[in-house]
């Protein structure tokens, strides 16, 4: 496998990412009853594949349903060292919110900590002025890092390229 510097970062990371979008029994919040067993076994399949393969980075969101959760259960097989671990949370209007949506995503996972941390998809400019706000998800995302709770802090999107080079250019990240 080949790897990168990932970003400003000294992580190594593979060219070819274990994305975790696909990870999940459904799009909603659901018991754990209800994950198939079989879904959850491919699931342990493709990680236990990926993993012997040198595919280390393991990626999700709060925004993949139950993907979280299945990946929480499916690491657990694993030593904690052998991956980089990556969620994201959509920026929230208040902190309270942003602390809520991370807990829960940190409860998913069964982690204290994560390597990479991102504010999920800021795509517009309303989640774009929510994260880079004075007093905004970065900051709290910022806080998060100090505490020891995400390693890296970043951000994904979707937005127009103009919109991408505001967001770097902000020296934020």
């Amino acid at each position: 496998m080949r790897y990168r510097r990932f970003g400003k970062t000294e992580i190594e990371i593979p060219v070819i990412s274990c994305g975790g979008m696909r990870y999940q029994h459904k799009w909603d919040d659901i018991p754990w009853k209800d994950v198939p067993k079989a879904g959850q076994e491919n699931i342990e399949r493709t990680l236990a594949y990926a993993l012997e393969k040198g595919i280390n980075h393991i990626e999700t969101a709060r925004g993949y349903g139950s993907s979280e959760m299945q990946l929480g259960y499916a690491l657990k097989q694993f030593p904690r060292e052998a991956y980089i671990l990556q969620t994201k949370v959509a920026p929230a209007e208040t902190e309270k919110a942003f602390l809520k949506t991370f807990e829960t995503s940190m409860n998913y996972l069964q982690v204290e900590s994560v390597d990479l941390f991102s504010l999920h998809g800021l795509n517009n400019r309303k989640l774009i002025d929510m994260a880079l706000r004075p007093g905004g998800s970065l900051e709290t995302a910022l806080k998060l890092k100090e505490e020891g709770r995400v390693k890296h802090v970043g951000f994904s999107t979707h937005a127009p390229t103009r919109q991408i080079i505001e967001i770097i250019e902000s020296a934020a990240f």
